[in-house]
């Protein structure tokens, strides 16, 4: 007894040791050392995440591609209701949304910087002939998005520290004030389009409510996305659109990039890039803003090369030159599409699958230069 006691005893005494914490220098050196792992491992996972966005969003736009395909199928047209890219500033008036800053401080803008530097929208007023190939396309209604974020509440006046000239972010001056419309107002394309006036947004060029046709007025030729793209109309895939209510799809995906940016950026729809109207070539040569740059070609041709963020041409690069290492293209953009010739963008402007690079360099003007 006097045996199990003491030994009883001894465990007490020993229990204080073994249970002793970390010392306060011992917990500054594990923090240190966390400190240096985690500064060594965050640019890899960032890269990782960054890897997992863009990989969410091409498995996005394959469904799209493939939801598309699906209706075509089964109608032989587009699906209806699609969202309008636009603003109604008046009655029959329209511009292109807000372009966002990125500047949080004052609130998201409408469209994202790059969704916009990859197309350079224009407002494109349809005539009748246009309107009545959309319809034959069975996009009859659509949703004007109507955002308005660059205003106050009112619509009176542009919202505190936000540029709305064509020297900020966006290409246009923005109206200075508006009346505002409901958003996502529901309309149809009108027939007479000479007593309802109707706009689209249209990549790099476009028709003004006089009908007088313009080519893009930006003046760096860098940084686009699709050629191809010129002289098409963009149209959103929104919670409304035929796609949900013939029953494809079950709800409109969203961008995961955009879902990351919502503090800069309000519109987060995926797209669909239509063909070239044949209605669209037949009334414009194209000339103002955009120069033929192969003139023994029927049509107007734009000579562009593709590359990658890290590995872009010099300032006014001669692609001509003997030792050019880029690869060039040309493109018809006067020509009309076929139905099937359809593509998808993201809301950052990225097309699905990618063609040749991530940028291109367009030459829109005389000569042989990417300026």
């Amino acid at each position: 007894m006097q045996r199990e006691t003491t030994h009883s005893m001894a465990r007490l005494a020993k229990t204080p040791r073994n249970q002793a914490g970390f010392t306060l220098l011992e917990i500054l050196v594990v923090l240190v050392i966390m400190g240096f792992l985690i500064a060594m491992v965050a640019p890899r996972l960032a890269n990782i995440s960054g890897g997992a966005v863009d990989t969410i969003c091409d498995t996005n736009q394959n469904r799209m591609v493939s939801y598309l395909s699906t209706y075509f199928e089964k109608t032989n047209r587009f699906p209806d209701n699609l969202t309008n890219l636009v603003e109604e500033t008046a009655d029959a008036t329209y511009q292109i949304p807000a372009i966002s800053d990125d500047d949080p401080s004052n609130g998201a803008e409408t469209l994202a910087q790059e969704f916009n530097n990859r197309n350079h929208f224009r407002i494109h007023y349809l005539n009748d002939a246009e309107a009545a190939e959309l319809k034959s396309m069975g996009i009859v209604n659509v949703f004007n998005l109507n955002a308005y974020d660059a205003y106050d509440a009112t619509g009176a006046a542009i919202k505190s520290g936000y540029d709305n000239t064509a020297t900020g972010p966006n290409d246009v001056l923005l109206a200075t004030s508006v009346t505002k419309a409901p958003k996502m107002e529901a309309m149809s394309i009108p027939t007479d389009t000479a007593t309802t006036p109707f706009a689209v947004a249209m990549v790099a060029m476009g028709a003004d409510s006089s009908g007088s046709f313009t080519g893009n007025t930006h003046t760096d030729e860098r940084g686009w996305g699709e050629p191809e793209f010129f002289g098409r109309i963009v149209l959103g895939t929104g919670p409304e659109c035929g796609l949900i209510k013939s029953g494809i799809i079950a709800n409109a995906a969203h961008c995961p990039g955009g879902i990351q940016n919502t503090d800069n950026v309000t519109y987060n729809d995926y797209n669909v890039v239509l063909p070239r109207l044949a209605a669209t070539v037949a009334r414009t040569d194209y000339a103002d803003g955009i120069t033929d740059n192969d003139t023994a070609t029927d049509g107007i041709q734009v000579t562009a090369l593709s590359y990658e963020s890290d590995n872009e041409p010099a300032a006014s690069y001669d692609y001509s030159a003997a030792d050019n290492t880029y690869k060039l293209r040309s493109f018809t953009i006067s020509e009309a599409q076929e139905t099937w010739q359809y593509h998808t963008q993201c809301p950052e402007g990225h097309m699905y699958p990618e063609d040749d690079g991530e940028f291109w360099g367009i030459n829109m003007n005389a000569g042989t230069t990417i300026d």
